[in-house]
């Protein structure tokens, strides 16, 4: 049974979601919801989600997940419970990015065009990036104009930002923990540098080179491949709908 990228991402996503933690995914998050939900089904069924920060263990997953979907919570908060959380801290938030460099900043402010700034959501949560005990960052592009050695602006401290790690810069939590693209799963290296673990796909390896806006191995490393019981259970269970397999 062969698994899209995107059912191959949010198995492996899910796998980094512990028993008993709280986690948040964003407003646009499709691929962290359906891990979020996996992890529930399988080994975390004490796995607390808060969609959107407000929508508090959604039972269906949504293409994209903003206010006015019927994601079926089992509870609904509002901007005041966020903004708590934000401040308290959480266990896991998903991050994605206009921009994500080498060290796992992320920018959601700003970048510059050749036909002027384009805006992003800007002061989305990105205080969760510095209180919560990790993040697990992902896009769904694999392309230099994404990955950049260094982001524009940095919203989200990763584990280091021009030359100061996050102990130096009074960051205590743990940073990011992991980064999915459509390519690979990275991880960051003894100096904080992601660096490529899995493979999703066969693409040429140089594709993959040239798509990162930094250095990395020359080696493919190794492909990553979902059980069969975890791609079964996220059919039926988490995505019957589909969607997972109509984006690819």
């Amino acid at each position: 049974m062969s698994a899209t990228i995107q059912e191959q991402m949010a198995i492996a996503m899910s796998r980094e979601l512990r028993d008993n933690e709280v986690v948040l995914t964003g407003a646009a998050s499709a691929v962290p919801l359906a891990a979020s939900l996996l992890a529930q089904r399988s080994h975390a069924p004490g796995l607390t989600v808060l969609g959107a920060g407000v929508y508090i263990n959604p039972q269906r997953l949504v293409p994209e997940f903003s206010a006015g979907w019927d994601c079926r919570p089992t509870a609904v908060g509002d901007l005041g419970d966020v903004f708590a959380i934000t401040e308290l801290g959480i266990d896991v938030m998903f991050y994605g990015g206009m921009q994500i460099d080498e060290f796992g900043c992320v920018n959601v402010h700003e970048v510059a065009t050749p036909k002027g700034p384009l805006r992003g959501p800007g002061m989305a949560n990105t205080m969760l990036g510095h209180t919560a005990k990790r993040t697990i960052l992902f896009t769904s592009r694999h392309e230099p104009r994404t990955l950049v050695s260094a982001v524009d602006f940095a919203s989200v401290i990763g584990h280091a930002r021009r030359g100061r790690t996050r102990s130096e810069l009074g960051l205590p939590n743990g940073g990011p923990a992991a980064l999915f693209t459509p390519a690979v799963l990275m991880r960051p290296n003894a100096e904080g540098a992601f660096r490529p673990d899995l493979t999703f796909d066969d693409r040429p390896w140089q594709e993959v080179l040239a798509g990162t806006g930094w250095a990395i191995d020359e080696q493919r490393p190794p492909r990553f491949y979902p059980t069969e019981e975890e791609l079964t259970l996220l059919r039926s269970s988490v995505d019957p709908d589909g969607l997972l397999r109509a984006q690819g």
